[in-house]
């Protein structure tokens, strides 16, 4: 999935990377590559806090203002301080190419050509999270298809889809 991502953030830096005076040349593959693992690892550690639901949302297409600047602002945040890009201009970056990378996630999604489960499962790959989701689910009643797993069939049936 991460390949994908950063497939989706090269598509879309052109003019808020490349073309942007306050990225040095030198500096635009490395902010591509911070952007995109940024962004990566802002939706792990969303799961991991237990918002699947919230990285669903993004990933279907329901952006909320609140998990989308709360990306964005990581994003910034990792950018301007590894690149010493000032604050304002890593704000613009991500601003400008974080809805774009979702717009294109969520529509990737609904046009099959990603597949929102092994997006899920990349994501929550590593660290026995996937482990700990089995578990709870399970407990919780989550386990809808009752596989001993809690994967993406058990959250379509939970949301009725």
């Amino acid at each position: 999935m991460l390949d994908q991502l950063m497939q989706i953030v090269r598509q879309h830096s052109q003019q808020s990377i490349v073309e942007n005076q306050d990225v040095p040349n030198e500096h635009n593959e490395g902010v591509i590559q911070e952007a995109g693992s940024s962004l990566f690892s802002s939706l792990q550690q969303m799961i991991q806090n237990g918002k699947l639901e919230q990285v669903t949302d993004l990933i279907k297409g329901n952006h909320s203002s609140d998990t989308v600047n709360q990306l964005s602002e990581g994003m910034a945040g990792n950018i301007a301080s590894k690149f010493g890009i000032n604050a304002a201009s890593a704000k613009n970056i991500a601003g400008s190419l974080l809805p774009k990378i979702l717009s294109s996630l969520s529509n990737g999604t609904s046009n099959n050509s990603l597949d929102l489960q092994s997006m899920l499962g990349s994501l929550t790959s590593g660290g026995g999270i996937q482990s700990t989701i089995n578990t709870l689910g399970s407990q919780l009643g989550l386990d809808k298809d009752k596989d001993g797993d809690v994967d993406f069939k058990d959250i379509t049936r939970l949301f009725g889809q």
